[in-house]
Order: C-alpha cells, then structure tokens, then sequence
C-alpha cells in the first residue's frame, strides 16, 4: 500500500482503522506541539513529563511516537524488552539537544567540582538525548522537566548539594529565582566550558549550562510589552524556557501541561495570550473557543511539524506487515544498551521524586 495520493482525511481514516485492527498492540503517544490531526487520534497526548510517565505505563508492543526524536529515545529506554519504538521522522531532532553531549557534561562536572566545595549533581532537562539521560544516571543524579524542575532542585538542594543543570540556560534560572536562590550563587557555563565570573563559585548552588530552546528563545521584552499595549485585559503566560526577564514581565509562566489546564479551567470570555509554540497555541485557540487566545509571537518549531499523518500512517502500516510477516518496521528506535540502564536510573529517579507522597 502506497500513501502517495491519499489525502489528510484519508491518512487519518487508516491511521484510525488500523488502530482498531491492532487493538491493545499498538499505542500512539503525540506530544501537545504535534499538529491537532495527530493529537486527536493519539492514545495520549501531553508535555515530555506526561509522555514519559504514559509509556513507562504502556503495556503495547508497539509505540508509535509522535515527537522529536528525543522524545522517542526516551521511550525506548523506559520501554520493556518486547516492545518497539518507532519514530515516523528520525530527522526531527532538538536544537536545544544537540548543545550538549555526554562528554562535555562530564567534562563540566569536573571543571565545576575544582572550584566549588559542595559536591555537584548533575541535572539533565528532559529536552536531551539518551547519553546526557545516562551521564545523570551514573552520576546520581536525575531527569527533570519543566513542570517538575523546581521540586527535583529542591530535592537535591535540601540535601546539601549543587546542581549541574542542562542543558537549557532559561529554564535553571527560572528555577533558580522561584527557589529563591541568591544571584551570585547562580553561575553561567559556557559552551565553551568557561565559568562566568563575578560569582561564588565555590558556594555556588546551581551551575547553568548555557544551551536554550531556539522557539523560546526569540521572545523578548518588546514582545510582551506590545501584548500588554494591545490586549491590556489580557492574562500572560509563558513557557519557563524564555528568558527570565520575559517571564517576570509576564503574568505566570507554566509547562505545556499547565498552560494547557491553565486556559481549559479559566473563565468563559476571558483573554490570554501564551508565549510557547505556536502550533500548541492555535490548538489551544481552536479547542477553547469561549476564549480568546492569542500567540505572544509566531514561533513555530521546525522539527515538531515534520510529524506528520503521512509519515506516522507509514509507521503504523510497517507493524501491520511486521506483525504479518510481510515487512519490516520502519524508523524503528535503538538506544546503545550500554546507555540505557543508567539513562532508565535518571528517568525513575525523575518519577520517584515527584511522585513521592
């Protein structure tokens, strides 16, 4: 079977039959920036921290991931040895990502532990691949998203140490002011393995990797000042990857997650204009007509749209003739089996931490 010629409703017919087909066998995670066809066929939809927990809690052989690959090699770590990861498009990668390695992030940890006299644990954000997952894992230390950051810092804080946390640069430093961190304890690393100077480092509590989200990145001052000028009875929100100026200006800053229950639970009639993802924002738009929402800036993610209802009907249909015996899986995901068990550590850890009573 070819998909050459079917059109989007055609796709999303297969995708959906074949669903039916494969009952209990197949599972179809999108996260929320995935386009709104995807999102309304998938088995689960949310922000990486509801997917991770979702497919940890998967019991289908086959997982059809809709988002960056990341994501999707965070699956196959958390997944069981008789389930298969597919990823419809391999080339949607994560900018953010690729700013770190886990080799750098070992050498940044050594570099730090010269100079501070506190030990130092490293932090890896979700938005990171597999090794950087495993470096953590072996290190003690753990994974954390944007809607649990503050209580995983809190976490290791409490005990006495410091965080190495990366690789996104905003997101540590909107913790780092919640938390209530004193600014001089808050150091800047360099990607060029530099530590910024002016600060305590060697009573320093939060160690900043200087990587970012190119989509967050791009919002500015201007951006909500202009929001406020135009739209005054307005609530703003953002995501906490911008920069820490943007989200003080702002009126609340909040993961996918919790923009997305922030607008579902508000008021009939009421004004937000959100500053994430500009695929997310319309959907939000779109599901939540009673309100108006507004983009804080255009700002689509390049690698988000690459999934498809083309590439993921492909993926799907490759199961179908696996399971027939007719062909193989394409896209199929592969993490290093050396990475894997303490890439698995990190994630748990991750999942104790805030799921503790």
């Amino acid at each position: 079977m070819s998909f050459e010629n079917y059109t989007d409703e055609m796709l999303k017919q297969y995708i959906i039959e074949a669903k039916k087909r494969l009952g209990s066998r197949l599972a179809i995670p999108a996260h929320h920036y995935i386009n709104k066809d995807l999102v309304e066929i998938a088995d689960f939809a949310g922000d990486s921290y509801k997917l991770a927990v979702d497919v940890s809690r998967s019991s289908a052989e086959f997982i059809v991931f809709c988002g960056v690959r990341f994501m999707a090699d965070g699956a196959k770590v958390l997944a069981g040895e008789n389930q298969h990861i597919l990823h419809p498009e391999p080339a949607a990668g994560c900018p953010m990502a690729e700013m770190i390695d886990e080799e750098t992030a070992e050498k940044a940890v050594e570099m730090i532990g010269k100079v501070c006299d506190r030990e130092i644990i490293p932090l890896v954000y979700m938005n990171s691949y597999a090794d950087s997952k495993s470096f953590c894992g072996r290190k003690g230390g753990a994974v954390c998203t944007s809607s649990n950051a503050e209580k995983i810092v809190r976490y290791y804080l409490d005990r006495g140490q410091s965080l190495f946390f990366f690789p996104d640069y905003h997101l540590g430093h909107n913790v780092a002011q919640q938390i209530g961190i004193d600014d001089s304890l808050v150091v800047k690393v360099g990607r060029n393995l530099t530590l910024e100077d002016g600060k305590n480092l060697k009573e320093g509590k939060m160690f900043l990797w200087d990587g970012f989200c190119p989509i967050h990145q791009e919002f500015d001052d201007e951006d909500v000042l202009l929001m406020r000028k135009n739209y005054p009875d307005a609530k703003i929100i953002v995501h906490p990857e911008s920069r820490k100026s943007v989200v003080n200006l702002s009126d609340m800053s909040g993961s996918t997650q919790q923009i997305y229950n922030r607008i579902a639970e508000s008021a009939e009639g009421s004004v937000w204009v959100i500053g994430t993802e500009t695929t997310f924002v319309k959907r939000i738009a779109d599901t939540f007509t009673d309100k108006k929402v507004l983009p804080l800036k255009t700002s689509p993610c390049k690698n988000m749209v690459k999934l498809t209802l083309r590439n993921t009907a492909e993926s799907v249909k490759s199961v179908e003739d696996y399971i027939a015996g007719t062909g193989s899986l394409k896209n199929e995901v592969f993490v290093d089996k050396n990475l894997v068990e303490n890439a698995k550590l990190a994630l748990q850890k991750m999942i104790d931490i805030v799921e503790a009573p």
